[in-house]
């Protein structure tokens, strides 16, 4: 068999010549090998391929940072709405706490004014009158008990008035002086009325400080007197401890 002949690849080579337009300055030649091109052409693709790809990534990192700026700016325009919801709820709710802060002082108020006029300190007769201070001695089971009691002196006609807001306790007929009213305060205080003319209340009734409970009476040519004696839970009190209070 015969063999094959391997073709020689034959080199070209490329001169680059410069020609000057100066008579004097000589023609420049530059032999360019096949090696050489090829080592400066994977040069400038190189290059242009590292270019390239800084574009590109310039390019994403614009449009990475443009789309962060976009959601940073969507999260502010989104807390800024929520902000100002919440600015209104607040302000809904400021509104309502301020409501509900004038219904309790109103209320507190209204307690107050109940809780001041349930307190006996009221003058318990329509006009002024003589007092004189008393002890009164009962016999309970044996034992002698003392209550104050403020003895008021009188002209006829002149009201008997609860010192207090009240409900009545107690209407009956007692020795002394005829008849007896006892007022609950409800307050721990308990106020008794006593005189000769027959009361213009009944058990259970409500009444307010000033209300007329009876209309005093001479009797025998004596003066209209009327007894007036405290209770603070359970237990009998000088009368002129509140009445000295509020003057």
């Amino acid at each position: 068999m015969g063999t094959k002949k391997k073709k020689r690849r034959r080199k070209t080579n490329h001169y680059v010549v410069r020609i000057s337009d100066n008579p004097k300055q000589s023609t420049q030649s530059r032999r360019s090998t096949h090696g050489s091109r090829r080592f400066w052409t994977t040069i400038i693709a190189a290059i242009v391929l590292t270019i390239i790809a800084f574009v590109a990534l310039l390019n994403y990192r614009s449009e990475l940072l443009v789309n962060r700026e976009a959601s940073y700016m969507a999260t502010i325009e989104e807390l800024k709405n929520e902000n100002e919801k919440l600015a209104l709820e607040n302000e809904s709710l400021n509104e309502k706490i301020t409501i509900l802060s004038e219904t309790v002082n109103h209320k507190n108020e209204e307690v107050q004014a109940i809780a001041e006029r349930s307190l006996p300190t009221g003058f318990p007769l329509s006009v002024a009158a003589d007092i004189n201070e008393k002890t009164e001695e009962v016999q309970i089971d044996g034992d002698y008990t003392s209550r104050p009691t403020l003895l008021f002196t009188a002209s006829d006609g002149t009201y008997v008035l609860a010192a207090g807001d009240g409900v009545v306790s107690l209407v009956t007929e007692e020795i002394n002086f005829g008849w007896e009213v006892q007022i609950d305060h409800g307050n721990g205080y308990v106020t008794s009325y006593r005189t000769n003319a027959e009361p213009k209340v009944k058990v259970d009734d409500e009444v307010v400080r000033g209300g007329i409970l009876y209309e005093m009476k001479s009797e025998d040519d004596e003066p209209a007197k009327m007894a007036y004696q405290m209770l603070k839970d359970g237990n009998y009190i000088n009368p002129t401890e509140l009445l000295e209070i509020n003057g």
